[in-house]
């Protein structure tokens, strides 16, 4: 999870010169994107979904994939499957995986990166050399139906090299999906990529992984460089053949990606709130017969106890002593 402060960003509905996000720090060649808690993540692809960038790939057809997998579920024999019925035993319904196929474009905005190639030789910089790097650093990312009009939904951070003569390249990006949350960024997903890359038109990168619900996500990224067209509104990228390595207006931006899941997800069961002592006890009946859980031990076996909640009612005897008396309120 990323926190930074509104100040450090500028973001805008209408993009211009003055709406490049600044954000103090980010080393692009190195940068590694941060880990996402559960609690913000949830809900991170319907945000996408909602916000018109993401769409499920054959969504009829994984739906009934996922009816099949719960007839399948629904019909085990556990006795079966647990006692080691099948060959290496040890089966449950609990290990069923499915897998959700999803695409996300975006328009990655160089156009206020301004990216300079930092020269493999300094002493005779050629921009046709081997070892030239392209540095991008909050690059933003921005609907591609929606440019110059809509918010920016998130930032990517990378570089690229040029290999072989500056012909091919190979490049690695992160890319981060935030919200703004009471004036501070907050990441709920990224997606990590990298590979090579073609002197003009498409290049395909594979993704590495990601965060958030993305965690454990496989596919790839196609980067398309591309003109735009800003005398409409919204304005509209078109591909224009031009080069890929140091391009200044960017990429069309279309992710192909899978992420599995257990069909049937442990639910997280929550921490026990430790209950406060009755206020009818006193501190001497609470100092040693008392569990701040809210059990009181009557008797010897310590694993009969007086469960304050639900004990109180019926002839059971853990609750017949003074202390048990006194924590049921009697």
């Amino acid at each position: 999870m990323k926190f930074q402060s509104l100040a450090a960003i500028l973001i805008s509905l209408s993009l211009g010169a003055e709406a490049r996000p600044e954000i103090a720090g980010v080393d692009p060649e190195n940068y590694a994107s941060k880990k996402v808690s559960a609690e913000v993540a949830k809900g991170g692809i319907r945000k996408l979904h909602d916000q018109g960038v993401l769409r499920s790939k054959n969504e009829e057809r994984s739906n009934k994939r996922k009816s099949n997998l719960r007839s399948l579920q629904q019909g085990f024999d556990d006795d079966y499957y647990f006692d080691g019925g099948v060959v290496g035993g040890g089966l449950t319904d609990d290990q069923l995986v499915t897998e959700e196929q999803y695409t996300i474009e975006y328009y990655q905005d160089n156009r206020f990166s301004a990216p300079e190639p930092v020269f493999a030789n300094i002493q005779s910089p050629s921009l046709d050399a081997s070892g030239n790097r392209w540095l991008y650093a909050n690059v933003p990312l921005q609907p591609i139906y929606g440019i110059n009009d809509l918010p920016i939904q998130g930032l990517a951070q990378g570089f690229c090299e040029s290999l072989l003569d500056a012909e091919e390249g190979f490049c690695h990006f992160t890319y981060e999906f935030f919200d703004l949350m009471d004036g501070a960024i907050v990441v709920y997903a990224s997606l990590t990529a990298e590979g090579s890359t073609n002197s003009q038109g498409m290049s395909t990168l594979n993704i590495l992984g990601g965060t958030g619900e993305f965690s454990g996500a496989v596919g790839e990224v196609s980067l398309t460089p591309v003109g735009i067209d800003e005398s409409i509104i919204p304005a509209r990228v078109f591909k224009d053949g031009s080069m890929f390595l140091g391009n200044r207006n960017g990429f069309e931006a279309k992710f192909d990606i899978a992420v599995r899941y257990l069909l049937n997800a442990p639910i997280p069961v929550p921490v026990p709130v430790a209950q406060a002592v009755p206020q009818s006890l006193t501190a001497a009946d609470s100092s040693a017969n008392f569990d701040s859980s809210g059990s009181v031990f009557c008797l010897e076996d310590q694993g009969e106890f007086c469960d304050c909640a639900n004990d109180c009612v019926g002839d059971l005897g853990r609750c017949d002593c003074a202390e048990g008396q006194a924590c049921c309120g009697q």
